[in-house]
């Protein structure tokens, strides 16, 4: 009768490796890593909403203003534009290389409609910064209650 060892462990490493591949994979259905590495450009941004309009807030360090397009067509804005590399083809003295280079686009929906001639863009320090005023009709009217 042959003994074999039991490792309590290993179930839970086996559900968490699961997890992680679940969890884990992005969009494309490549692992984050993968995309990060192999894929294009990431645009990190943040989106707010206020009663009034949306402001956008993408990551594009190094870029020139001159490499991105902005669009807006039918409530959908799309943020789009190529990072040239850098460096010539001469790679052999590189230890190790992280930045991307490459194009990007990224699309976001709208949930109301935006006074397209109201809208702004600016980028400072690396970061673009879109202004979209929202429409009269979409904004929020207060109704005023009269007391009879």
């Amino acid at each position: 009768m042959a003994l074999m060892n039991y490792d309590p462990w290993q179930e839970f490493t086996e559900m968490r490796r699961v997890f992680n591949r679940m969890f884990g994979d992005g969009f494309l259905g490549l692992p984050m890593e993968e995309q990060i590495t192999h894929g294009s450009l990431l645009m990190p941004v943040d989106i707010a909403e206020t009663p009034e309009e949306f402001v956008i807030m993408a990551e594009l360090p190094g870029m020139d203003p001159d490499d991105i397009e902005i669009t807006l067509t039918d409530n959908q804005l799309t943020i789009k534009g190529q990072r040239a590399a850098e460096y010539e083809d001469k790679r052999e003295n590189y230890l190790r290389t992280e930045r991307r280079f490459g194009s990007f686009c990224r699309s976001f929906a709208l949930s109301s409609p935006v006074a397209e001639d109201k809208v702004s863009a600016n980028y400072k320090n690396g970061i673009l910064e879109v202004h979209l005023p929202k429409s009269e009709g979409a904004k929020p009217k207060q109704i005023e209650i009269r007391n009879e």
